[in-house]
């Protein structure tokens, strides 16, 4: 690995790129970011059902692609296909990390007891409460977990508005009195999280800077 190393991010839809570029950016500077979209990947997973083995194949394929170009590090943003980078973290050789995994260790780790997730979609908001959820209860921890979903925050995410982002949140949960923390479950509404934070006064978690603070200490930090 040189002192600048090339992170590759495989995403499924163009919204969740610019939050991951900007949280490793932050973390790591001096990193070279390369992009691998397949922008059909949601679209077909839906059509058909869910992730069935050619789409599975797909996304093996991205990463294949991403290791085989020289990436240090794989960072996928979408959770759907989640699993396939958690199958297959120990046999590509470089580090390879799920979208959440490093903001659910984060927050199983803490000493929260409610969290809030939160979600542009009813059925996102849900799936990464259950998979937080089974993670907090890994470690034998007691977390009260709730979710909701603001569904305007997702054309504010389309547009790149993060202020928007941020403002479709606050009208659905208030300043999220009753939780200790707060969790972002798209890559989609990451880039609200530093103005979220401000606004709320309590810790606020997105899986972007996460990621990128685990390859940071993965890979190195600043040269």
């Amino acid at each position: 690995m040189t002192n600048k190393p090339r992170i590759a991010l495989v995403s499924a839809t163009p919204v969740a790129i610019p939050p991951a570029v900007a949280a490793i950016n932050r973390a790591l500077p001096h990193a070279t970011i390369w992009n691998l979209l397949d922008d059909r990947l949601l679209a077909d997973a839906e059509e058909r059902g869910g992730i069935d083995p050619a789409l599975e194949q797909r996304m093996r394929a991205l990463i294949g692609l991403a290791v085989a170009g020289g990436a240090d590090a794989v960072l996928l943003t979408c959770s759907l296909y989640g699993v396939v980078a958690e199958e297959l973290a120990n046999d590509v050789g470089v580090p390879l990390l799920a979208p959440d995994t490093a903001m659910f260790d984060e927050v199983a780790a803490s000493t929260h007891r409610s969290v809030l997730v939160v979600a542009s979609l009813d059925s996102a908001a849900t799936d990464t409460g259950q998979r937080l959820a089974r993670r907090v209860d890994s470690v034998g921890k007691r977390i009260r977990l709730d979710s909701v979903h603001a569904s305007a925050a997702a054309n504010a995410a389309k547009h790149g508005d993060v202020v928007g982002v941020a403002d479709a949140i606050m009208d659905v949960i208030g300043d999220a009195d009753g939780w200790d923390g707060v969790v972002l479950a798209q890559y989609s509404i990451a880039g609200a999280d530093a103005i979220l934070t401000e606004r709320l006064g309590k810790p606020v978690y997105s899986a972007p800077a996460a990621a990128a603070r685990k390859l940071s200490m993965r890979i190195g930090g600043p040269a």
